[in-house]
């Protein structure tokens, strides 16, 4: 053997030695990638611990169970995957925080006691929970004081749709001729709720007959909200009834996709002059001393959007397909925002990238 295959060989051991310690001592994950510079795990065991939102969802049910769990009902408290919460599992077991009792199918899991950070991790989430709890009593005391009761009051943690991760729907059914009213009194007494709690809710009120059109063919999605006021939401439903098909909804869809288009577009103007927001609100007030009490309403409530939330908020909101942006985009007050020709050309535009480039040109 020359000198220059010892040299080789010698390289490619220092390699593979190097790439086992990097294996034993990094969690292994398919989805995570990790920070280009790591941090010493012993002065920042966090990093490990609350490294993943699975690791943090399991965390959480143990904190919050005063006994021991199987995997199957810890993945199911933390709505995971039965099989997905094993990698989480060894990588928090390997941390320390958490530890196994019981051997083979009765083996179950609890938050390990001993853990010098065991304590913190308890109160950390009893204190997440304590605050959800409390935004709920804050909530059934608001409704306490409207001037009519609703048939039913309840709160959606899911939000209105899977976007709108940072909204709570505050959702209740009443009489046609008393809705207005109680909308109206909501909303401009939630400011206090939002900004107390960090927090978006958005009133939407409906009629007996709303509520079947809503969630008629779904009423199961009803059963997982929180009660508020009033009987379960799910007891006002009738069996459900085949919805006609209207010949308007192409022109619906049409109608959306280009109010979808101008959202953008102003959602694009912001982002790179958020003091647009503040001209944005001035426009509004002006607006609003001159209109309709039915849109002088939409007014408050943009002005509401406008007002509780950030810029990348903002941002994020005009483009959601919730069910209260998607409402919403059809009037765009902001819409004076865009230069006619911008308008037009957003119109015209058939890709996202072709609204962007309308209104990024100099």
């Amino acid at each position: 053997m020359d000198a220059a295959e010892e040299w080789l060989i010698r390289v490619l051991y220092v390699i593979s030695y190097m790439c086992i310690i990097y294996k034993t001592s990094v969690p292994k994950s398919r989805h995570v990638r990790y920070p280009k510079h790591p941090q010493n795990e012993l002065l920042r065991p966090l990093n490990q611990i609350l490294g993943t939102q699975a690791n943090v969802r399991l965390l959480r049910a143990l904190a919050l169970s005063a006994v021991s769990l199987t995997s199957g009902e810890l993945a199911h408290r933390a709505q995971l995957g039965r099989t997905s919460i094993y990698p989480a599992l060894r990588e928090l077991e390997r941390a320390g925080v958490i530890e196994f009792i019981g051997a083979g199918s009765q083996r179950q899991v609890q938050l390990r006691e001993r853990h010098p950070l065991a304590r913190v991790l308890k109160e950390l989430f009893r204190a997440e929970a304590r605050r959800f709890e409390e935004l709920i009593a804050a909530l059934r005391e608001l409704l306490a004081e409207l001037p009519f009761r609703p048939m039913s009051a309840w709160a959606d943690k899911r939000g209105q749709d899977a976007q709108s991760e940072d909204t709570l729907s505050l959702c209740f059914v009443a009489r046609p001729e008393e809705l207005e009213q109680l909308t109206d009194y909501l909303n401009a007494r939630l400011a206090k709720v939002e900004h107390a709690y960090d927090i978006h809710v958005v009133v939407n009120g409906l009629t007996r007959s709303e509520l079947q059109a809503l969630y008629g063919r779904q009423g199961n999605t009803l059963s997982e909200v929180t009660l508020l006021d009033g009987v379960p939401p799910v007891a006002l439903l009738e069996p459900s009834r085949r919805d006609a098909t209207t010949p308007t909804l192409t022109s619906h869809n049409e109608h959306d996709a280009r109010s979808r288009r101008l959202a953008l577009a102003i959602a694009t103007k912001i982002k790179r002059d958020p003091g647009l927001i503040d001209l944005a609100e001035d426009r509004i007030k002006r607006r609003a001393r001159k209109a309709s009490p039915g849109e002088r309403r939409e007014l408050a409530e943009w002005m509401r959007v406008l007002s509780t939330m950030s810029p990348a908020r903002l941002r994020r909101f005009l483009l959601e397909d919730s069910e209260r942006a998607i409402r919403l985009r059809q009037s765009l007050p902001a819409l004076i925002l865009l230069s006619p020709a911008e308008r037009d050309a957003v119109i015209r535009s058939h890709t996202d990238l072709d609204v962007i480039a309308a209104v990024t040109r100099r």
